[in-house]
């Protein structure tokens, strides 16, 4: 294998558990169960996955790797399954120090819907799943109309995208703390995550979208790898014209392709992103507005709060004072 040849995994179907086993055993790593270690010369991998009632997955992943890592998802399993992915910008540690991640927001899909997922060499991948049989859903999904319901028991293929709000994110980050060993409560993972799930309804019933259905697998992939490899460095606005060359298709319809995807064309998404790193720096760092809108690239610090006014409804400064910190 070249030095940065793809390395591609596809479980074909398979318990997720039992597709950590076959990641072990094809790069030499351990599953204990819960616990999946892989290090090698190009990739560092720790995984954790709980498992509740055979039905409701809640896994947390951190891969770095300086090759880029294909997951497939080819075969249809015999059960209808949703999978939620939650990815984390950044974490910020009260140290001052920071890692950052590229794959900021959430990905809901069914089991009908094959893709891919590809991770980028050279940057820091950390995300949760939760997976769950749609008849685990069900059983406490009474309500009869709802559009969460309506979503999750639709057979077709489907994937929608959200951003992560403060209430999400900080469950995510809380489920996260829980992975020590030695402090850890596995209801804690069941519990958080159900919350997730919760408030996901809340935002899912104020979407007024439709959810995207059947989407071509090749599509989101390459409409992922744009966000992931092109719309997370904000100290450089993304050029629409290298963008069409490089996917080689017209601006218009890259835009079109996008926003299928992510609700919002290139840039009105790069924009919410960048508002929504503000934010989460406000919260998890002591960092000035200055500071904050510098790093970001706004023009000023003015130009910072109008914008974030504008997208949450509340000027930052009601923010300073509240920092939440999930790693101390």
């Amino acid at each position: 294998m070249l030095e940065k040849d793809k390395y591609t995994i596809d479980p074909k179907g398979a318990h997720p558990h039992d597709a950590y086993q076959q990641f072990a055993d094809d790069l030499g790593g351990t599953w204990d169960g819960e616990e999946l270690r892989i290090k090698t010369d190009w990739c560092d991998i720790k995984g954790y996955s709980f498992e509740f009632l055979d039905k409701f997955i809640v896994a947390v992943f951190e891969m770095d790797s300086d090759r880029p890592v294909i997951t497939k998802h080819t075969v249809l399993p015999d059960d209808h399954y949703i999978t939620v992915r939650l990815g984390l910008g950044a974490t910020y540690k009260r140290d001052g120090t920071v890692k950052k991640f590229n794959n900021a927001g959430i990905l809901i899909l069914n089991s009908t819907q094959v893709h891919d997922f590809e991770f980028p060499q050279g940057k820091g991948n950390q995300w949760v799943s939760i997976r769950f049989s749609l008849s685990f859903f069900q059983q406490f999904a009474k309500r009869t109309n709802f559009k969460m319901k309506e979503l999750f028991e639709n057979d077709s293929p489907w994937i929608n995208y959200y951003s992560q709000n403060a209430e999400i994110e900080s469950r995510v980050r809380a489920i996260i703390k829980n992975l020590d060993k030695e402090k850890r409560q596995h209801a804690f993972f069941f519990t958080k995550g159900i919350e997730i799930i919760e408030l996901l309804k809340t935002k899912i019933e104020k979407d007024a979208e439709k959810h995207k259905r059947n989407i071509h697998p090749e599509d989101l992939k390459l409409m992922i790898d744009l966000r992931d490899n092109h719309l997370s460095d904000f100290t450089e606005i993304p050029n629409l014209t290298e963008l069409s060359d490089k996917y080689g298709m017209s601006v218009s319809k890259l835009n079109r392709l996008f926003k299928s995807i992510f609700d919002k064309p290139i840039l009105q998404f790069y924009n919410q992103q960048k508002i929504e790193e503000a934010h989460r720096q406000i919260i998890y760092t002591n960092k000035s507005l200055t500071e904050i809108s510098m790093d970001l690239n706004f023009s000023h610090v003015g130009h910072l709060s109008q914008a974030f006014k504008n997208h949450f409804g509340y000027a930052p400064s009601a923010l300073k004072g509240k920092n939440i910190d999930y790693f101390n």
